[in-house]
């Protein structure tokens, strides 16, 4: 197996040698790589610039505005920004993985790594984003019995409700940003296949 990759490199390095001498296609194709690269490292620190200030908002709201005292609601607050955090570690160890990715010196190598890193993030984007979303609905609704003695119930009501409508828009989202982010990491596999291929 080993002697069959060193074989498969050598004659990568062959190709990819007449091909950078007189092929443009093989030029398009290392931009649109570069350029799908970019867009998936912007995706990861956008998310990264978003969560954080979503955390430190958090924090300050529930340390200076509406500090809790009850520990059911203690323990919600605690869920609400542990699922953030989590999220947020999630997105720079993506970012991290990604920059491992971005040079084309051994299209096979980065052909997997791209792969291994498509797993991850379908890992990623799957149950463990549901589970960081069950764990900030259950954190809200932890703290709600200690707002009601503040709120009336209809207050109460439309705060509980505007919480699951924005938690689903920002789910809906998320889901798409998630698509235009797979998206990219198949094309540039498929790119990167290409590539080995000419």
């Amino acid at each position: 197996m080993d002697n069959e990759f060193k074989d498969l490199q050598r004659k990568w390095e062959k190709q990819k040698s007449e091909l950078e001498g007189n092929s443009s296609n093989f030029k398009q194709l290392v931009s649109k790589i570069e350029n799908n690269r970019k867009k998936g490292l912007s995706f990861h620190y956008g998310n990264i610039i978003i969560l954080s200030i979503t955390l430190i908002g958090l924090f300050l709201f529930f340390y200076f505005v509406a500090p809790v005292k009850e520990l059911l609601s203690r323990i919600g607050v605690g869920f609400m920004m542990i699922g953030i955090l989590l999220r947020t570690l999630i997105e720079i160890s993506s970012s991290i993985k990604a920059k491992k990715i971005n040079k084309l010196d051994s299209t096979l190598k980065t052909t997997e790594l791209t792969i291994s890193f498509y797993k991850f993030r379908k890992r990623i984007h799957g149950p463990i984003t549901l589970i960081i979303f069950v764990f900030y609905l259950a954190g809200f609704y932890m703290i709600s019995p200690e707002f009601s003695n503040y709120f009336s119930l209809w207050q109460m009501i439309l705060m509980d409700v505007s919480c699951f409508v924005i938690i689903t828009f920002i789910y809906i989202q998320i889901r798409k940003g998630i698509q235009n982010e797979m998206t990219l990491l198949l094309e540039t596999i498929q790119l990167k296949k290409e590539i080995i291929k000419e």
